[in-house]
């Protein structure tokens, strides 16, 4: 909790606002929109790092919660 207290009030906010930004961006072009989309779903994962897994979709029958799960 206090670690992502800290990463939160020093670097979190701003990255996650970069991963917002340029998911919007992205969304704006038809080809872009995958890209956005994963854009969007770093933006959580750059607000609160600790305590969250990223994992492959394919290793797990049911991604646990919290978790962001990435396919191939």
């Amino acid at each position: 909790m206090v670690g992502n207290i800290l990463w939160f009030v020093l670097a979190g906010w701003w990255l996650a606002l970069e991963h917002v930004i340029l998911g919007a961006l992205l969304c704006l072009t038809i080809i872009g929109i995958p890209l956005g989309v994963g854009s969007f779903k770093m933006a959580g994962a750059a607000l609160v790092p600790f305590g969250r897994q990223i994992v492959k979709l394919d290793e797990l029958a049911q991604p646990p919660p919290g978790a962001i799960a990435i396919g191939e």
